[in-house]
């Protein structure tokens, strides 16, 4: 029999008159997570009030949990985060370790959808550590249930979708060994969104089917319907059943809507947003993409929220340990400063990387655009009153400069100004006062950025380039060694030979996914 609100405030007033025991408290807890996937916020009503009221600890854990779980089904991460650390303090501190493990692999799924892989992972090897070796089947089944799940987001980090589906089933089964419903609901949320990628659309189809008949029982499963609706709205999509896809989206946003969870909602609107361009509906293509947007960037306030309250937690508690347990504790401690300055230099790095990729893609966009649109050279009239040299000389000469630079001759190593100079059947003097002039430039910068140019020619027009090494494109481009290329292409280009060839292919493979999208698209 389910509690109504009013049933539970009623509840509430008989507590306070009357005190309640344990077992009164477990079975608030099992209505509490009954409700976890229908009615979240009435799960953290009950929740809350048993952490007021118990004095049993693992009952206070398993409420913070169901917090935790709760707060996530609605996409509020900032309150998931601390409810998930409030149960990781207090099962730590009564040195209960099956909570301190179910906490930790708990919080797996939820540090990943926040970019925290590196915390989750250090974490989950920290915990390993504080429990050592045990003979508790059921703590046994927890980690590795904990390994499977890490071992699966390391396999979608590599976008190895078959073995991380794999890696995320077997997580399941231990889960389901235990049991422990709401681990085994976090992991098939995963398996669920994984499935697409890693298998084929009937396959994944019959899947999602099957996954809304197993999760519409009572009480149902709201979440994991949304998101297998979620995803059977992509399948609908890309087997271009457009009208089917929309109902499936629909009634996804209908269930995100009735959860708040403003996560879903933004990513089933963008599925809706692309599913009317395909109908053609523009309108409501617009509306629904532009309030994505606005949700979206909602949540990622909300993210940066719960990274920060894992970043203060993280601070506070190296801070305690080390003022109270310094010695008990000091390899711990050292570890949770490894966690923070990893994070930190993480951050560091990926915000570097950042920047020097956007400066080196801007270098590699405005040198393409300056070789498609080269600066005028001044008239020639203006150009001859500088120089001393016969006109029909100077005529000649620019002449078999464009001819020259239209062959291959500059890919010779051993050009130099003396020997085109002789082919030219001019001297030294002019040819150089030419060059300085018209394409000003020395002679050997003039035969460097026509080397440059030329492998970026090739490099750009046939695949196969792309696969040289260094050393052959500076051979094939005339010059005498691999160290002096790459300054050479560095100084043309703006960036190095390495980076030019990695921003190629990666435009290529853009290209190619956007070409795909739009065939399926019509």
């Amino acid at each position: 029999m389910r509690f109504t609100l009013t049933t539970i405030f009623f509840f509430f007033f008989l507590l306070d008159i009357f005190g309640q025991s344990n077992n009164d408290y477990t079975d608030m807890l099992l209505e509490a997570q009954n409700n976890l996937y229908v009615q979240p916020a009435e799960s953290v009503k009950i929740a809350e009030h048993i952490i007021q009221k118990t004095t049993n600890s693992t009952q206070r854990i398993q409420a913070h949990l169901l917090d935790a779980e709760a707060f996530t089904v609605m996409g509020n991460y900032d309150n998931a985060v601390k409810a998930n650390i409030e149960a990781k303090k207090l099962a730590e501190s009564a040195q209960d370790l099956e909570m301190v493990v179910k906490t930790s692999v708990s919080s797996i799924v939820l540090l990943n959808q926040l970019g925290m892989d590196v915390v989750a992972k250090e974490y989950f090897l920290r915990t390993k550590t504080f429990v050592g070796e045990t003979n508790k089947q059921k703590i046994a089944t927890y980690l590795k249930g904990g390994t499977e799940l890490l071992e699966g987001y390391t396999f979608l980090e590599t976008e190895n979708y078959s073995q991380a589906l794999q890696k995320f089933i077997n997580a399941n089964s231990f889960f389901n060994e235990i049991p422990d419903e709401i681990l085994r609901n976090q992991t098939t949320a995963v398996l669920i969104e994984t499935y697409l990628p890693a298998t084929n659309l009937d396959s994944a189809k019959q899947f999602f089917q099957s996954t809304l008949q197993n999760t519409s029982g009572a009480p149902p499963n709201n979440f994991l319907q949304m998101v297998t609706l979620n995803q059977l709205g992509k399948v609908y999509f890309l087997q271009k059943d457009y009208y089917q896809s929309l109902t499936s989206y629909q009634a996804a946003l209908e269930i995100s809507e009735n959860l708040n969870n403003k996560p879903y909602i933004s990513k089933i609107m963008e599925g809706l947003s692309a599913t009317y361009l395909a109908l053609d509906k523009a309108s409501l293509f617009y509306s629904n993409r532009t309030e994505s947007s606005q949700i979206t960037n909602t949540v990622e306030v909300e993210e940066d929220k719960a990274v920060n309250s894992l970043y203060n937690y993280i601070n506070d508690n190296h801070t305690e340990q080390k003022e109270k347990v310094k010695k008990a504790y000091q390899n711990n401690l050292m570890l949770m400063g490894g966690i923070l300055f990893l994070l930190l230099l993480t951050w560091a790095i990926l915000r570097y990387r950042y920047r020097n990729r956007a400066r080196q893609y801007e270098r590699f966009i405005n040198y393409f655009e300056k070789k498609q649109n080269p600066i005028e050279t001044l008239p020639e009239k203006e150009v001859s009153k500088r120089m001393n040299i016969p006109k029909e000389t100077e005529e000649a000469l620019i002449k078999k400069l464009n001819q020259f630079e239209n062959s291959k001759q500059f890919t010779k190593q051993d050009m130099s100004l003396a020997l085109l100079a002789s082919q030219f059947e001019t001297n030294t003097k002019y040819l150089s006062e030419i060059i300085n002039t018209y394409k000003n430039k020395n002679f050997n910068s003039y035969i460097n950025e026509l080397r440059i140019n030329y492998i970026t020619d090739r490099l750009k027009n046939n695949k196969t380039y792309l696969q040289y090494k260094i050393s052959y494109l500076a051979e094939e481009s005339g010059f005498s060694s691999h160290s002096s290329f790459a300054t050479v292409f560095k100084a043309v280009t703006g960036i190095p030979p390495t980076v030019f060839i990695e921003l190629l292919r990666d435009q290529k493979k853009q290209s190619k996914i956007y070409a795909e999208e739009y065939e399926e698209a019509e």
